[in-house]
């Protein structure tokens, strides 16, 4: 089986680079959503819907009342027939959570992991009637949930889907930014930066990585850190890319 997923996540250098395009459209079909005048009025994108669950963001988010506001911020959720998860999940939950997949499973963590820094670069993603959607190997995701079935007290594929809402909500908030200021959209800031964080706290709890380091990045990277692409080989073996490769990747996404 390791054989087989090594096959399914490997990097491949190639694809990191034309997935650029698929982050800029995801980015800018998510900032053309329509919103609500208020949060008390705000509109809501169903981006994945599945068994019952429903799973996207509402329009304007949190931020957007801010003294200084980000007008382009959204609100993740899960929604399950209708009724909406409680709260919204937060470095601190999705880090207890990994600490929780971690005594029940370093492996399926691993497979976690992988499809974290996978999803940092877009890897597993796809145009479907002309929008971007997340789609994690289906084989992955049985190999993990032999282990794992629940994480956030919903399915796994449910809570991967909202990770994947948060990092283009972050995304969203950066990049839309960034460009605004005549920079591109190649930056690390949003989806990179949050997706390889939580890649480096498994690498942390898989023991491959430092906790140090890891809690001395937050200071670095100003409230997250980012696992480096050129850690990933050592980090994540079963992404299996050259080491010369993932330092030169790590040089475009900074």
């Amino acid at each position: 089986m390791s054989k087989k997923l090594t096959k399914i996540l490997q990097l491949d250098p190639a694809e990191i680079r034309e997935a650029k395009t698929l982050r800029i459209k995801s980015i800018e079909d998510a900032v053309v959503l329509p919103g609500g005048h208020s949060r008390s009025e705000m509109l809501y994108h169903g981006l994945w819907v599945e068994r019952g669950y429903e799973v996207g963001v509402g329009k304007p988010g949190k931020e957007t009342e801010r003294k200084k506001p980000n007008i382009y911020d959204m609100w993740p959720f899960i929604r399950k027939d209708g009724v909406f998860d409680e709260k919204s999940a937060s470095f601190g939950d999705i880090f207890h959570e990994l600490e929780h997949m971690s005594n029940k499973s370093k492996y399926s963590l691993e497979l976690l992991g992988c499809l974290l820094a996978r999803s940092a670069l877009m890897l597993d993603h796809k145009i479907e009637d002309d929008r971007v959607v997340y789609v994690p190997s289906e084989v992955v995701l049985e190999e993990i949930k032999q282990d794992i079935p629940l994480m956030f007290n919903v399915p796994l594929e449910v809570f991967l889907q909202y990770l994947e809402m948060i990092a283009l909500n972050e995304d969203v908030k950066y990049q839309k930014n960034l460009n605004a200021k005549g920079k591109a959209y190649s930056k690390s800031a949003g989806r990179p930066n949050n997706l390889l964080t939580c890649a480096h706290l498994i690498a942390v709890l898989l023991g491959r990585a430092g906790i140090v380091d890891f809690a001395y990045g937050f200071a670095q990277q100003r409230g997250v850190s980012a696992i480096k692409v050129s850690q990933l080989p050592s980090c994540f073996p079963m992404l299996e890319i050259d080491k010369t490769e993932a330092k030169t990747i790590s040089k475009e996404i900074k």
